[in-house]
């Protein structure tokens, strides 16, 4: 009986560590492949939210790096469009922490008027029906940002219409929108407060899209 139950206690704890091994193995082995398609998404917005029309450069080859809770956790990139030579317009990578379900990642274009180009979501975890409406490919809510003009003199428009803004709520699901919402203003506060600061902050872009990070100066 001792025996048996060893041995089987032995097959249990090779089956474990072998079905461990495989799983780490999965995840590095796709964690390249998924950055690199999280990278090529991101990338794939930024023309979506800055018409070619204002810019001359290449959008993905000229950017900044910054920190700031304005933009939500961890780092956020800021991509400078120039239309020969002169500033024209940002897009600003932002992270709403505040979801239903977790972080929404999102770029913001805004032309140096302060006029919102777009905005886009490029990662979420809502609740596929309700919150994932934030999404272009599930519906056009996201489109009403496009157009707005943004003065820190009136933010009473930047709310959802359930807290007295002009922004749509969805049906059952307003914590997403309002997430969404008040992250595109804190962003646009942001912008209105550091723009010629993000303009002239050293590139932080290498061709090819990597950020560099051997360049550590940043706005503050």
């Amino acid at each position: 009986m001792k025996d048996s139950l060893i041995k089987n206690g032995a097959m249990l704890g090779a089956f474990a560590i072998v079905t461990t091994a495989l799983i780490a193995v999965t995840f590095f082995g796709t964690k390249d492949t998924i950055e690199e398609q999280k990278r090529r998404k991101l990338l794939s917005v930024l023309n979506e939210v800055v018409p070619s029309s204002l810019h001359t450069n290449p959008l993905y080859a000229d950017c900044t790096v910054i920190d700031s809770s304005a933009l939500g956790p961890g780092n956020h990139a800021v991509y400078r469009a120039r239309l020969n030579g002169q500033p024209s317009g940002l897009v600003v990578q932002a992270t709403a922490p505040d979801g239903y379900s977790g972080n929404i990642d999102m770029v913001i274009g805004v032309d140096v008027n302060l006029n919102v180009l777009g905005v886009r979501v490029v990662e979420h975890k809502e609740t596929p029906g309700l919150g994932d409406k934030v999404e272009l490919a599930v519906s056009d809510w996201i489109k009403t940002f496009a157009g707005k003009d943004f003065s820190s003199d009136n933010l009473a428009p930047w709310q959802v219409k359930k807290d007295g803004g002009e922004f749509d709520q969805f049906t059952g699901a307003t914590i997403t929108p309002r997430a969404v919402v008040n992250t595109v203003k804190n962003t646009l506060i942001y912008v209105e407060e550091n723009q010629t600061r993000l303009f002239e902050a050293p590139n932080q872009c290498r061709i090819g899209n990597d950020i560099n990070a051997d360049s550590q100066e940043q706005p503050s």
